[in-house]
C-alpha cells in the first residue's frame, strides 16, 4: 500500500468519502489524517483556499 497525505479539510473528507469514484481512497485518506481516531476530523479546516463571498 502506497503512502497518502491526510485530508486537508472537512469538505474534502465529505467529498471522498460521498463520491462513489473516490470512496476507495477515502480509507487510507482519513487514516493518514493527523491526530487521534476520534478528533481527526474536528481538527481539520472547514476549507482551504480562497473565502468565497
Amino acid at each position: 500500500m502506497r503512502r497518502r497525505d491526510g485530508f486537508a479539510s472537512r469538505a474534502q473528507w465529505r467529498y471522498f468519502f460521498a463520491n462513489p469514484r473516490l470512496r476507495r481512497y477515502a480509507r487510507d485518506k482519513a487514516h493518514a489524517t493527523k491526530g487521534g481516531p476520534i478528533i481527526r476530523y474536528r481538527r481539520l479546516p472547514t476549507r482551504r483556499g480562497a473565502r468565497r463571498r
